[in-house]
């Protein structure tokens, strides 16, 4: 074995380095978050060549005082915190004094620094580490940082290091959350000097912010919310049309701290259950603020992890305050028709499809039928329903489930047609509302299934030769902790000795009992610590099982009915989405059909 010795400084630093420093990015964010806690109102970024040979970032911070700038570049200084139990109320982005040593261990550092109140400040060259320029000079309130030549001493990492461009849009992706972030504090990013890439106006209001990252088309897709309380929450969550294929797009700040946080993907994500189709995700930008003595924020070098010390509270605040919000607003998804120009350019001018128009002025004339007479009865107007429809042994109109919603009661629908025995059609207050019966009748399915679930436990069957399943003695103490919801979705279950459980009967749904995958399922996901993952299976069955028993398209079905189902549908805490997500009615203003007849 070799002699153990102590590492020299240079290498103690370089080490360190890598903990911090991956690449330009990780620089840019420790020196904007220094910025941030140093009370900056503007700060401007500047790279070229991705922040590998350089970048800049300036601030009209609080600045550095001349005899301290030499001290800010040792490891572990720090003017945020003096002793260990400040760490338990944490408010500032940065505490652990490593960021400046470590950029500085692995690239050419220089800083420009003054305070308001000096007359002038301070120029401070380092290199590799080893100081190399320490002078007075004028220079502007606040802090200027430049960084070149990163990793010119540690070769073996900037090997590791992407193209240009790739790292550039590293830094591109952090500015933007850190804009999302402080809508307070005006944000400018260049590369190479010129034009910004991005600027905000830090006028404190988050929705110019939201338009300076991703743009006015889907700024207007967002539903602001804003929930005060013990753990207050604001900002912005997407309507379900839009979505994305990951969670690139999820974008939180905990006390102003950007973070990634399992308990809030997963409060989002049960939030958005019955709204969008599964594997696609929201897009947000939540500003959530609670008292910091309940957090930890020192888990990772980064700072971008963090743990609550009341997962389930801040769990049941994030999905109450998306969940509420989803409920209240109007999430029917439109046609999308450009609107005019000013000047339309000679291609615009071409006959619109035929097929298209027919099909339009078909239902046009439907309409004035319908408001000309009363509808026949349906034995007369209608064939038979396809026997499909009856997998269900209730009838498809029963009494609508909860009360009907205001809104759509004020919204008189007006029920005028249907169109290839699938869609139909209705209009309301100078709007087209189209809808798929299929998915229409698998949300009043679902709603029906789980209010009962709601007001009681779903009907049981019991099994002529019970089921028993092998359980390690975790499993077993957290089955018992969830007993009682299995209880409610009508389980019946009991221990069969230290390492078994005996399972007598099952839920029925939809005239079928749950199988034994699904209980299977149920106590996997239980033991995530959440009660609720086992109602989550049973409800993603119930899903799957409605779809099965609903109305088909090219089903047949009389005026009556659809009326009748349109009317329950309409009483759903969700009548936008089926319960996978997808829409079940979309809408075209009277504007916009118009447009399509040359008319506006």
């Amino acid at each position: 074995m070799a002699q153990i010795q102590m590492l020299d400084p240079a290498t103690i630093n370089k080490i360190a380095a890598g903990e911090v420093i991956e690449r330009p990015a990780s620089i840019v964010k420790e020196l904007v978050e220094n910025a941030i806690d140093a009370g900056a109102s503007t700060i401007t970024v500047d790279i070229r060549d991705g922040g590998i040979s350089y970048l800049r970032v300036t601030d009209n911070g609080a600045g550095i005082a001349a005899d301290q700038v030499e001290i800010a570049f040792l490891r572990h200084s720090t003017s945020k915190i003096e002793r260990a139990e400040d760490l338990q109320t944490i408010s500032s982005l940065g505490f652990r004094g490593e960021a400046l040593a470590s950029i500085a261990a692995v690239a050419r550092v220089e800083i420009l620094t003054r305070r308001a109140e000096d007359m002038t400040g301070v120029r401070y060259v380092i290199e590799g580490g080893r100081p190399q320029i320490l002078e007075e000079i004028a220079c502007p309130a606040g802090t200027t940082l430049r960084v070149e030549n990163l990793f010119f001493n540690t070769p073996a990492r900037k090997k590791f290091l992407k193209k240009p461009a790739a790292e550039a849009a590293y830094i591109t992706d952090f500015c933007q959350k850190m804009a999302l972030g402080h809508p307070e504090i005006s944000f400018k990013y260049m590369r190479g000097g010129g034009t910004p890439i991005l600027h905000t106006p830090g006028n404190n209001q988050l929705k110019n912010c939201v338009f300076a990252v991703f743009g006015k088309e889907m700024l207007s897709q967002l539903l602001s919310l804003e929930e005060t309380g013990e753990i207050s929450i604001d900002g912005y969550i997407s309507k379900p049309e839009l979505t994305r294929a990951n969670r690139s797009y999820e974008n939180y700040f905990l006390n102003g701290r950007y973070i990634k946080s399992q308990v809030i993907e997963k409060a989002l994500e049960e939030a958005y259950k019955d709204y969008v189709v599964p594997g696609t995700y929201p897009v947000t930008i939540l500003h959530i603020r609670m008292d910091p003595q309940v957090l930890d924020v020192n888990v990772h070098p980064t700072k971008m992890e963090v743990r609550f010390s009341a997962e389930e509270q801040v769990r049941e605040a994030v999905f109450e305050a998306v969940s509420r919000k989803l409920r209240e607003s109007n999430l029917t998804a439109s046609l999308h028709i450009e609107p005019p120009r000013s000047e339309p350019p000679a291609m615009e001018a071409k006959k619109a499809d035929p097929a298209e128009e027919a099909l339009l002025a078909e239902l046009m004339r439907r309409r004035e039928e319908l408001l000309q007479k009363e509808p026949v009865a349906p034995a007369e107007q209608e064939p038979p329903r396809s026997e499909q429809m009856f997998v269900e042994e209730t009838p498809l109109l029963e009494p609508e489930v909860g009360a009907r919603r205001e809104d759509q009661k004020r919204a008189d629908f007006a029920l005028i047609g249907q169109a290839f025995r699938t869609y139909w059609f209705a209009e309301s207050q100078e709007q087209l509302y189209i809808i798929d019966q299929h998915a229409a009748h698998e949300r009043v399915l679902y709603d029906r299934i789980r209010a009962r679930l709601r007001d009681g436990k779903l009907d049981s069957q019991i099994l002529l030769e019970p089921e028993v399943f092998s359980v390690t003695e975790k499993e077993m103490l957290r089955l018992e902790q969830c007993r009682p919801v299995f209880e409610q979705l009508g389980y019946e279950m009991e221990a069969f000795g230290e390492d078994a459980m005996l399972v007598r009967a099952v839920p029925y749904i939809f005239n079928g009992p749950l199988d034994k995958q699904d209980f299977q399922s149920m106590v996997d996901l239980c033991q995530e610590g959440n009660h609720n993952v086992s109602l989550d299976v049973c409800l993603d069955r119930m899903a799957m099982m409605s779809c099965k028993a609903a109305v088909k398209g090219n089903d047949a079905i009389s005026f009556q009915e659809m009326k009748g189902l349109l009317e329950q549908l309409l009483a759903s805490e969700n009548p936008y989405n089926c319960p996978h997500g997808r829409p079940t009615m979309i809408t075209m203003t009277r504007y916009e059909l118009e447009r399509k007849f040359k008319r506006a």
